[in-house]
C-alpha cells in the first residue's frame, strides 16, 4: 500500500497533511459561513424599499423571499442576480412583467 492513513480526533487524515494545511480548510469554511451570512442580512435589509424601488432594481417581494428561504448553503444573491437579469431580458422583449 502507498498511501497510509491513520485516525485521528476529527477522522481519517492522510498522510502528509500538516495542521496547517488543515487550519486553512477551516479557515475557507468559516470564511464562506460568514459570507453567506452576511449577504443573507443584506438581502434581508432590502425588505426596507418599497415595491416600485425594487422593480428598478428588477426585483420583485417575491424574489427576496425565495432568496432567503432558499436551502441554507447556496448564496441569496445568485439567486437575486439571476432573477433581475431574467427580468430585464423580459423588458428588452417587449414583455411587461411588473
Amino acid at each position: 500500500m502507498h498511501r497510509t492513513e491513520h485516525v485521528s480526533g476529527s477522522g481519517l487524515v492522510a498522510r502528509g497533511q500538516s495542521p496547517a494545511f488543515r487550519a486553512t480548510g477551516i479557515a475557507s469554511m468559516l470564511s464562506a459561513v460568514w459570507h453567506l451570512y452576511r449577504n443573507r442580512r443584506q438581502i434581508a435589509r432590502l425588505h426596507d424599499l418599497d415595491d416600485r424601488q425594487l422593480l428598478d432594481m428588477g426585483l420583485k417581494r417575491e424574489d427576496l423571499h425565495e432568496a432567503l428561504t432558499s436551502a441554507s448553503f447556496e448564496n441569496p444573491g445568485t439567486y437575486l442576480t439571476r432573477a433581475s437579469r431574467n427580468r430585464a431580458s423580459l423588458f428588452y422583449r417587449g414583455v411587461r412583467h411588473d
